[in-house]
Formats: structure tokens, sequence, C-alpha cells
């Protein structure tokens, strides 16, 4: 910026040439009253007065003028950012966007922008985009609305299940700030239909056409008439898969002698310790057929399947899962340690000690060393060692006691 100093038409008194930082006058020559004077301030400066001029004192007026920084004025605006705002944006300070909620910094792109020494802000690139969510996946369900290419901040989606699976979350979600789903996204659970009806009666179920996993319906009859059978079913799964009902729905009947209308036939929830039964149900209606295995360590003694029949009983009787037993080891020259009582037959992971095995393998060794002949000395220091060795067993066995 160019300053220039007008004079005032005397020649009476001559100004010093004034030394100016960040500045320069345009020639060196003195100035005296009345002469003119013009000032060039580097770029990025700007002076503090516009005019100046020498008085007859030999001073200017105003005082001699200085360069300062310029400024720019206020910055660009950048679509979906903010700055911080301040008071000035002297040359060459920087200045850094950031993008508001919802909003992301585009990858490899520059947030500031710099005052130019020409009282200009460097260009700004498009900053901030819309923040995405993935897309969402729901098994066995589908979005209620067209599926898009992208889901950004602020968008919602709705979900629907398949038929016999029902929603268990909530069904409509929204792109959130930080790019999740709020709330997270549901999933489709399989579900049973309703459940069968009954004449003359109904389920507390009514209405409804999902029944999720473990759901219970009551059935009641009529006023005046007899509930015949279960009085609740249970959605349940034979196959850890499919959903089914528990058994057949309960009758709705007159309450006649139970000799001209005997009950459904059911039978007694089966016990068999240590064991395992296949399908896990909740009742036992006639014909259902059971599987039976047992724990291990344990072996089924009786038939692997029962019947439910006509006489409320189980056909063939239950099994009972007995021990695995094993007979007593045989020991060669030797006895057992820790026979347990006598037992000829122990449990599984039961454990027997072979106690003087060894000892009687020595007496063996001496009486074959008799019989061949040794001298009658050598065996009888054999036998006292033999007789020192059932010394310090039986001593051990007695501290172990």
């Amino acid at each position: 910026m160019v300053l220039v100093l007008q004079p005032t038409g005397t020649q009476e008194a001559q100004c010093p040439i004034p030394s100016i930082a960040n500045g320069q006058l345009s020639s060196a020559e003195n100035f005296t009253h009345g002469s003119t004077a013009t000032l060039q301030c580097d770029p990025g400066f700007v002076p503090t007065a516009s005019t100046a001029r020498c008085t007859p004192s030999g001073r200017w007026y105003p005082r001699v003028p200085s360069c300062v920084p310029g400024q720019c004025r206020h910055p660009p605006s950048v679509e979906f950012a903010d700055f911080q705002h301040r008071r000035e944006f002297l040359v060459g300070s920087t200045l850094s966007y950031s993008c508001r909620a919802g909003f992301s910094l585009i990858p490899g792109v520059s947030p500031t922008t710099t005052c130019l020494q020409n009282f200009t802000w460097s260009p700004v690139p498009r900053l901030c985009q819309k923040v995405q969510c993935s897309s969402p996946v729901i098994l066995h369900g589908t979005e209620a609305s067209p599926r898009r290419a992208e889901y950004t901040f602020g968008q919602q989606v709705e979900f629907q299940c398949e038929h016999g699976y029902m929603l268990r979350g909530s069904d409509r979600v929204q792109c959130s700030s930080d790019g999740m789903w709020r709330p997270p996204v549901p999933y489709c659970d399989r579900v049973c239909g309703p459940p069968p009806k009954i004449t003359n009666g109904q389920h507390s179920g009514m209405g409804l056409t999902k029944f999720p996993y473990g759901s219970e319906v009551k059935y009641s009859c009529a006023e005046g008439l007899s509930l015949i059978g279960d009085e609740s079913l249970h959605c349940t799964s034979e196959d850890g898969e499919n959903m089914t009902w528990s058994g057949p729905a309960p009758e709705c009947r007159d309450p006649v002698p139970a000799l001209l209308c005997p009950a459904v036939v059911r039978c007694p929830r089966p016990v068999v310790e240590r064991g395992r039964m296949t399908p896990q149900t909740f009742t036992f209606p006639y014909g259902l057929l059971l599987h039976f295995s047992c724990d291990q360590g344990f072996r089924l003694h009786g038939a692997a399947q029962s019947q439910c029949l006509a006489d409320g009983a189980w056909h063939p009787p239950l099994p009972t899962c007995q021990p695995v037993l094993c007979p007593q080891p045989r020991v060669p020259f030797g006895r057992l340690k820790s026979p347990l009582g006598g037992r000829g037959w122990y449990q599984a992971n039961e454990t027997m000690k072979e106690g003087d095995a060894d000892v009687c393998q020595e007496v063996h060794y001496i009486k074959s060393t008799f019989e061949c002949g040794v001298p009658i000395e050598e065996v009888k220091s054999l036998l006292e060692i033999q007789k020192l060795l059932l010394e310090i067993n039986k001593l051990e066995m007695e501290l172990e006691n």
C-alpha cells in the first residue's frame, strides 16, 4: 500500500528521512517543509495513517507513519463446517474448520485456510460429508422401505420379518452422528404360530399370531364344561431349530362320570437318575416315544426307548443307569494293597494299588535259589534280608494309615 506525504508549500524547515519498518520511501531526498514523501509498505502490511506533512518545526504531522500487519476480512463460509471466531485475522494466521454433528471430514482434505499477503484467504475446498452408517443386515427379515446404496446421518430404516419369525428389538432405527444405528439393529427370531383352537373353549393367546420360544398359553372352557387334558401348552423346539407346541390341545366336555367318559391318557413324567431323555418336553401324552441315554461312567440297563401307551404306563419299563463295573484285578505273585472291603467288582475311575507283589516276587526268587542248591548260609542271609524288607513295608503301611 502507498502512502503519499503532502507538502505545505514552504521551505522553512527540514524533516528527517524517516526509517520505517516493513516499508520504505520511494526516494532518498531530504524532506523540507512542503516536500512530498511517498511510503511503500511491504506486502501484507498497511500504513497507520493515510496522510502526513513536514511542519515548519521540522517534524512530521501526524507522527511518522508506520507499516503494520494487515488483516483479512471474515473467513469464507464452508458447508456443514464451523470455525472458532476471533476479533482479528492478521496476515499469516491460520484458521481451522470443524465439521458439524452428523458430518465427518473428507479423507485427505486439509480443514485449514490462511490469511494471505494480499489480504484474502487461501482457497477452501469442500471439507465435510454426511456421516455414513453401514448397510443394516437382518437375517430372515427385510427393510420395509427400498434399500439404499448408502445410509447417511439422520436417515431411518424400518424392518419386518419373514413368515414364521418375530422381530426382537425396535422395528425402526436411525443413523446417528457417530456412524452407529440407534437403537441397535433388531433380529428375527423363530416363533410358533397360533396354538390349536378348541371347541367350546379358548386359550389366553387369542388375537396373537406369533409366539416366541418359551411362550405359554392356558386353556379354559365355557361355563359348565370340564377341561380334559393339559391346561397349558408351551412353544418349544424338538430339533433346536423349528418351533412347535408342546402337545395336543385339551378338550372341553360335559362333566359326566369317569366310567362313561374316561380322561385323556397321560403318562407320569419319567425319571432316570444319571440319565437323559430326548426329546425334552413338558407333557407326556399317549403315543409319546422317548429315547434314553446315561451320563459318562454309567451304563444303560433296560430298553433305550419307551412309549406311553393306553394304560398310562411306559412300555417297555423305564431303564436305569448303573455304574460301569470292573472285575478285581489279578496280580501274579502278589495281592492288592487296597482291596476296598474285599469286593469283587469296582466302579469306573476307582484305583487299585499293588501292595506286596514285589515282595512275593522276591520270595519266589529265594525259593528258586534254594531249590537250585545254593548253600544254606547264603539262603539264610537272603531270608534275613527279606524279613527286614517286610518289616520296612509294614512300617510304611502303618505310616500311610
